[in-house]
């Protein structure tokens, strides 16, 4: 490699690294982020929780005992659904911190290393 080549490549390389930061990755990391929530919801079985609600708890029907089994499994799903939500609403959270500190990182390291230049 000669000289003005790598002078070139040196110059273009801060460009493509925020086109990469700020076009690719994101796309990439929005991905993932999806995925992961998707096999969160995945799962906490929202779906079945909700179509199976008024079955009797563990398919009991005995005689005598449907009643109590029914009232112990909607019990017992409304405890999930509502433990399943707030921990869905804490993942959405994170995900939600992640994809904003992706784009704040790079603001951060400027910053930071102008604070660490110019403090003394």
């Amino acid at each position: 490699m000669n000289a003005p080549a790598v002078s070139l490549y040196l110059a273009k390389l801060p460009f493509e690294f925020f086109r990469w930061w700020f076009c690719e990755s994101p796309i990439t990391l929005f991905k993932i982020l999806r995925w992961i929530l998707a096999a969160f919801t995945h799962l906490f079985s929202f779906k079945e929780l909700f179509t199976t609600f008024f079955r009797p708890w563990k398919n009991e029907y005995r005689e005598g005992l449907v009643r109590t089994a029914v009232f112990i499994g909607a019990f017992i799903k409304s405890l999930l659904i509502i433990f399943d939500t707030f921990i869905l609403g804490f993942i959405i959270t994170v995900e939600i911190a992640v994809f904003a500190g992706w784009f704040l990182l790079p603001f951060l390291a400027f910053v930071s290393l102008y604070g660490a230049i110019f403090s003394f």
